[in-house]
Parts: C-alpha cells; structure tokens; sequence
C-alpha cells in the first residue's frame, strides 16, 4: 500500500514538474514588436549587401528584395517564423562556397565591430544565427558592388540608386533611406564607438519617427536628427532650407551665452542694429536657451559647444527681413529689430587686411595660417629666423601645406597620427595605415612655438595642428577644437541629398582621440565678454606673454 502512495506521489509531482515547465517555456519566448522585425529586418538587409558573395556582386536588385520582404516580416508571429523567413530568403540567393582566405583575427581595429546581433536567441533561431555565422566567416572579399575605398582610405558608395523622383517617399521606401544610412555607418564610420548613443539604440529610436513622418518636413527632421546622432561636425545634409536669411554678425558661445563676437560685414552689421559683445537672450520673444534645447537634437557636432554654437545659426537664420530680438547691453535688457540678408548682399569683411605674418616685436613672429600658402612659408621664415618665438594661429581653415611647413619646425621627421580606415573585406572592421609623419630639415627655426586654436580649428586645421605640435618646443594655447580630425566621405542619401560623414579615423601616435575632444591643449585660455568689449584677443594676448618670458 505505502509503495503504491509513493508512486502516486511521484506521478503527480511528475506531472505538475512537466506542466510548469511546459508553461514556463511557453512564455519565456517573448513577444517580438514590430519596431524589432522592421530592425532585424534593416540588420540582415545591410549584413547581406555588405557579406554575402552573391549580393555583394551586385546579382540581386537588392532594394527590391528588402521592399519584398517587408511585409513578410511584419505578419509574423514569434522568432520561428520570422527565422523561416531570413532563412528561406538566404537559401534563395545561392550557395556560400567556404572562403579559404577569410582571416577573423587580424590586426585589425574594432572598437566598431559589433555583430553580436546577429547571435541573438530572443529574436533567431539557433539554425540562422548559425547561417549568419558562416557567412560572415566566408564573406565576399573581392571588390564589394556597393561600396570601395578611395586611395586614400575612406570609403566610397557606388552603384545606389538615388530615387530622385520621391521628395517625400511612402512608408516603405522611407524605411529603406534609413537603413541605408544606417548600415554605411554600421559598418563603414570610424568613430561609431564614440557616439553618445548606441548605434542599435538609434535605429530602434528612429523607426518610429521614420514611420510616422506624415509630411516632407517631418520626414527630412528626422533625417536630420538621425544624421545628429554622429556627434559629428563633418556629419550634415544639404536639405534646401527656407532660412535664408541671415545676420551678418557671427555669434559665439561665451561664458554660455550666445555673444556677438564679430562682424561678417561691418557696415550691414551696423544696419542690423547689434554690436560686439551683445548677449542674446531672446528670439521673437522665445527664450534662446530653451530654443537651442529644441534645436540642438536636429543639428551636427562633435562636442557641446559646436552643437551649442550651431544652433545658434539655425534658430536666428530665417525667411524675414527682420528679427525681433532681446540683448542684453552694458547691463541693460532691451530689444531691437536685427535686420537679415541674403548671403549673396554681403560678402565677409572686404575691409579685412589679409596679413599672412607680421613681427609682434623684435623678438616674437606671427604666422596666420588661413592666408599661407607654399610658396610664402621660405620667405616668411626667413624674416623670422632670429625670432625667440614664433606663433602659429590655426583659429582658421589653413591650406593644405602640413608637410612643408612642418619642415621649417622640425629638425627631424616625427610621427603626428595614426590613420585607421574602413576594410571592406570584412565591414566592421578597420585597417591601420602607416604612421603619418612631418617633414624635417637641420636649418628649423631652433625658438619656440606656439600654436593658437578654438572652436574654428576644424579638420584640416586640427591635422594641421598635430603636425606642428611635433615641433620641438611648442606649446598649444587656446579652448576646445571642433572635434572633427580628417577627412570626409560625400555621398547621396535617397533622394538625391549630398551627406557627409568623417572618413579616416585619425589618432596621435599615443592613441590619444581627437574625435568629439579635440586636439591637445596645453594652456587653456576661454574667451570673456569683457575681453571682447575690451578689443582683446586674449589667446593671441596669452601666447605673446609666455612667448615674452
């Protein structure tokens, strides 16, 4: 009788054991929402394009076929099913041969690597992420149909249709624009890792927004705020923009208030009714701090203060002639009607004297690098070769002249940066190019140097800058660069509009990033109002008084 207990006791336990286990595997498989199936689908779609040999040949109308599954994906049900689908799709566009030459650990760079998606359990089957599996391990490694790289490094997009004819795509194609970008970036920008949001994050953020853009105007802001997310200053788009009207004053971020800092053209700046040192407070009686909250997730920088500053043109360009604004002026709020202008009714300052170099005294050199070229550099440090010091002003765009000119500071060749650029035989992943160096000569100016930098130091002159912080005794004055080294890939988003992205990675030789931080500085110096209403130019002031000591 007890064994006959002991074994009903044991079936029942054995069979509530099954049930709770049948329950519980039956709801650990979540729910999939559709914003997950369209981003799986925008992930295998650009994996495909990029890995496989027979999509990356240019074989298949490959926006077609994302057009085609769309809808696939959107009615099914759990990860079974929408597994099935990629798996059936895949096993359509030919065998894999197994790639002999496929190396997976290289000496390669790959803080932007990331293909752990694909190995996702919650939304594949164990039978497609081994498929994923295999064929990023025998990717296409022949030229790619999409996309190559120019001499130089950076990549460059092929073959894309631009979709000219569609200024404000359906739903579908608005999709397709998005992952389009979204995978060139995925794969191909050197400094995805550096972005304050996850990259992933983003497209499950933008789907949404792409989806339900009703109107060309919500479409193209969301675009925009996509493109944002780089944290990029290279990173922009040129959307036609009714704004088209401007102030003739540039306006900087000083002290965290929005100054009027300079004039584009003097005699419109006067018309306009602002003056130097002017805080903008209010635009059409909007608060500018709040304004610049609601602009800044639609415009590009690498940093803060470029995003800051950026904004400030956006929320003050307009389509009328005029503009109601709030300043504060020695102490007094008041308000004034600024007056805008066209861009063609002004050009900047013709009254400007372009002074390449100048001798500040006997014993100190100037050099303004936005106005050197080539053929000036030997005649320039002839005058200057008895100087105790020489200062560099790289607060501008310089041409292109690093390597010249670093030879009359350098008494060696040195290393000033490591180039990482996109390898297209295994997207993802980046390939170190060689060192970068100065030019050298045993006649260098044998003084010190100082370099002058601020938030107009972008890209060329931030190269420019690591090039000649090389010198053997220069110190580097100044605030924050725009953050934004190298150079820049241009391709067409669909539609047709130019859009640009930074294309190299760029490094001192230390790995120190200049991406978003900016370059090294040695001495920061911060621009004050007090400064500016004084006519002082305090960095230039700052370099002058450690170059007199």
């Amino acid at each position: 009788m007890r064994k006959t207990f002991t074994l009903i006791v044991f079936v029942v336990f054995s069979l509530l054991f099954l049930a709770v286990y049948h329950f519980n595997n039956s709801t650990t498989e979540r729910t999939i929402s559709e914003t997950e199936k369209i981003a799986s689908l925008g992930k295998i779609y650009g994996f495909l394009k990029y890995y496989h040999p027979e999509v990356g040949k240019g074989k298949y109308n490959w926006d077609k076929e994302f057009i085609k599954y769309l809808p696939k994906v959107l009615a099914t049900t759990d990860k079974q099913s929408l597994s099935s689908i990629y798996i059936s799709w895949i096993d359509n566009l030919g065998k894999v041969e197994a790639c002999k030459k496929c190396d997976l650990n290289g000496n390669y760079f790959t803080k932007n690597f990331d293909l752990s998606w694909s190995q996702d359990t919650h939304l594949f089957t164990t039978k497609l992420a081994s498929k994923l599996k295999y064929i990023e391990e025998n990717r296409i490694l022949e030229e790619n149909f999409y996309i190559t790289n120019e001499p130089v490094g950076k990549i460059k997009v092929t073959n894309e249709p631009n979709y000219s004819e569609f200024e404000y795509p359906n739903e579908e194609y608005r999709l397709l624009g998005l992952f389009k970008y979204w995978n060139i970036i995925e794969y191909f920008y050197p400094y995805k890792y550096l972005t304050d949001q996850n990259w992933n994050s983003v497209l499950l953020e933008m789907i949404p927004k792409f989806r339900n853009a009703s109107n060309k105007y919500e479409y193209q802001y969301a675009i925009k705020e996509l493109i944002a997310k780089l944290d990029d200053t290279h990173a922009r788009i040129n959307f036609t923009d009714n704004r088209s009207k401007f102030l003739p004053v540039e306006i900087s971020r000083i002290e965290n208030k929005a100054v009027v800092s300079a004039f584009r053209n003097d005699s419109l700046a006067n018309l306009s009714q602002l003056k130097l040192g002017d805080v903008i407070l209010k635009i059409n009686d909007l608060d500018i701090a709040t304004e610049v909250i609601n602009e800044s997730k639609y415009v590009s920088g690498s940093n803060t203060n470029i995003k800051i500053r950026n904004s400030y043109y956006k929320i003050l360009n307009g389509i009328d002639s005029t503009i109601k604004l709030t300043i504060l002026r020695d102490d007094i709020v008041k308000e004034i009607e600024a007056r805008r202008y066209n861009f063609d009714d002004y050009k900047n300052n013709n009254n400007l004297t372009k002074i390449k170099s100048k001798s500040i005294n006997n014993n100190i050199g100037y050099i303004d690098m936005a106005y050197v070229k080539g053929e000036d550099i030997l005649d320039i440090f002839k005058m200057f070769e008895n100087k105790e010091a020489i200062i560099i002003d790289l607060r501008n765009y310089p041409a292109f002249i690093y390597k010249l000119f670093s030879r009359y500071i350098n008494h060696e060749r040195k290393d000033f940066a490591k180039v990482y650029s996109p390898y297209i035989s295994y997207p993802g992943k980046f390939i170190f190019k060689k060192n970068l160096q100065t030019g050298s000569s045993k006649k260098a100016f044998k003084g010190k140097v100082y370099l002058l930098v601020n938030d107009k130091t972008i890209s060329r002159s931030e190269f420019t800058a690591m090039a000649f912080q090389t010198s053997k005794n220069v110190t580097t004055i100044g605030n924050q660069t725009a953050g934004a080294d190298g150079d820049v890939v241009v391709f067409e988003y669909m539609e047709g509009y130019k859009t640009t992205i930074s294309g190299n990675g760029i490094l001192y030789p230390d790995g120190f990033e200049t991406q978003r931080r900016g370059i090294k500085i040695d001495v920061e110096v911060k621009p004050t109002i007090k400064g500016l209403l004084n006519g002082k130019d305090e960095v230039l002031e700052k370099a002058i008084e450690l170059a007199s000591q």
